[in-house]
């Protein structure tokens, strides 16, 4: 391959964690004849476009808060998370390309091909998903303290404990948690969250003074 024909192909870095999912990226566009594509940390930042998990994406995405570089504008992400909260996050951090591991490799390719020229690429399902997300209400930090405390198990009680703040203000929470999303239980509104994405973030952590309540199964009620 000559200087010239080398120069005029797309370069790909794939820095995916699975590394299953890596190699069988770089398989795809390695067989299209306009990428060249290397595997790993090496030189990845002086690729055209990056192609990599959701986790790392978005921290390569918000890595400007701390390096002033950040690789949200080359960034492809290529995962199994599809829920809404996540892809508006992803989306809102910069990132170009978003489509999911089932894709096919015409898809991949093309998405490829978008971001390198500074467009972005939603696939069709991401794009609906992303959509209905708009029309959430995002329940506040506290309240997303609260949700994560209901999902381990805790009442309102001992969520005030843990929290420090009183039970009447626990079911403030609880009835803003159920307003936002539109369910009349804890257990439907679970199940919503689930849904949404509002779970699968990381959670706060159990105070070492806390209740040994989180593993007591709590009556589901609206309060």
């Amino acid at each position: 391959m000559t200087a010239q024909a080398a120069a005029s192909k797309i370069s790909v870095a794939v820095t995916h964690r699975d590394t299953y999912v890596a190699a069988g990226i770089a398989a795809l566009l390695r067989s299209r004849a306009d990428f060249a594509v290397q595997m790993g940390e090496t030189d990845a930042s002086a690729a055209d476009v990056l192609v990599t998990d959701y986790a790392t994406g978005l921290h390569g995405a918000t890595a400007t808060v701390r390096s002033r570089r950040s690789t949200a504008s080359s960034s492809l992400i290529v995962t199994d998370q599809n829920a809404g909260l996540q892809i508006r996050r992803a989306v809102d951090a910069g990132i170009r390309g978003y489509v999911l591991q089932d894709c096919t490799a015409d898809e991949l390719s093309e998405a490829v091909r978008c971001v390198a020229v500074g467009r972005r690429y939603l696939s069709d399902s991401v794009a609906e998903q992303l959509l209905d997300s708009l029309t959430f209400v995002v329940p506040t930090g506290r309240e997303l303290e609260v949700l994560h405390l209901i999902a381990r198990g805790l009442n309102n009680k001992d969520i005030g404990r843990h929290l420090g703040i009183g039970e009447g203000t626990v079911k403030s929470h609880v009835k803003a948690i159920l307003g936002k999303l539109g369910e009349p239980t804890r257990t439907a509104a679970l199940r919503e969250a689930r849904r949404r994405g509002l779970l699968t973030e990381e959670r706060p952590p159990m105070s070492s003074a806390g209740p040994r309540a989180s593993m007591r199964s709590q009556r589901d009620g609206l309060l």
